[in-house]
């Protein structure tokens, strides 16, 4: 069988969702694709987030990068051992260029489509919620879940509290994806801002998650996205989480001189940005201004959450 999970982005909500606020959650056609089947003996090849190479294991587990997160599946559910021999390979490689990750959720999506094929050869009943608690305690129990929602549902989603309900993004918002060139470590920034949460002033976190409110009970425009993301700014000059990088900043300034909006997406620091203006024309010029300097990625938004097929 082949299970294909998609890529997530943040459009907004990111770091206010972890103070119970809502955010929109968009995937997108960069996929993870898992293929399984039964063979006598196992056999665990990796290729793109998980170190690539290829694993055979005997009946114990090893830790070893090809394996761990089919092995950390297993022990989520009880098993000491492999309770079966297959044939796995695991590829993110549509997550990467040259080595580097875009930072679209790899992590998610792959553990969401390995979970639905490993489910599916064991004759296990599948659910988001243990899809998230499997990825949560993966990633050190840090994180909200809404990427594991996103590629779970596929579409544009409004995420709070583990709860998802399907958002639809206005049709006179157009939007392109940017990648700065540069990764960024998703745990390292959620473990900065845990720290500053814990010993500082949070107004600035409490007006983000406002503003993230604001973005679903008022129609979403230029000038509420604009609001939101002077807060996004705010909490960033406050915690100094270092979402606006360099590469970030410099896409806001031009952004704004071409009358398009620009921010971070996700935990910032690097990685993913998204451009939204009002109309097509404007988009494109602003788009033609850093092709030089940045990588626009072509991606759609993915209709369908997890697939699974045989």
């Amino acid at each position: 069988m082949i299970v294909t999970a998609p890529a997530k982005v943040v459009m907004w909500g990111e770091y206010a969702v972890l103070a119970g606020a809502p955010a929109a959650v968009m995937a997108v056609d960069r996929l993870a694709r898992v293929q399984l089947e039964e063979a006598e003996a196992t056999r665990i090849s990796a290729a793109g987030f998980l170190a690539p190479g290829i694993y055979t294991p005997d009946q114990n587990f090893s830790g070893l990068p090809a394996a761990a997160l089919v092995e950390h599946i297993f022990r989520f559910w009880g098993y000491t051992h492999y309770p079966l021999q297959a044939a796995m390979h695991l590829d993110t490689s549509a997550f990467f260029q040259q080595g580097t990750k875009y930072g679209l959720g790899s992590s998610a999506a792959l553990c969401v489509a390995l979970y639905v094929g490993l489910a599916e050869l064991l004759g296990r009943t599948t659910s988001l919620r243990e899809a998230m608690a499997i990825h949560r305690s993966w990633q050190g129990n840090r994180g909200s879940g809404l990427d594991v929602a996103s590629t779970w549902h596929g579409g544009v989603i409004r995420f709070q509290r583990g709860q998802v309900e399907p958002f639809n993004v206005p049709d006179d918002l157009h939007w392109r994806l940017i990648w700065t060139g540069k990764q960024a470590s998703t745990p390292a920034h959620l473990g900065d801002f845990n720290r500053w949460r814990d010993r500082a002033d949070t107004a600035p976190l409490e007006r983000l998650a406002t503003q993230a409110e604001l973005l679903f009970e008022n129609a979403v425009d230029l000038h509420t996205l604009a609001d939101y993301i002077d807060a996004l700014q705010a909490l960033d000059a406050a915690a100094k989480l270092n979402i606006y990088t360099h590469e970030h900043t410099r896409l806001a300034t031009i952004a704004h001189r071409a009358q398009v909006l620009y921010k971070p997406c996700g935990a910032g620091g690097g990685d993913i940005g998204l451009a939204i203006a009002n109309d097509r024309e404007t988009l494109q010029a602003f788009i033609a201004t850093i092709t030089s300097e940045f990588q626009v990625l072509s991606t759609e938004i993915a209709k369908h959450g997890v697939q699974l097929t045989e």
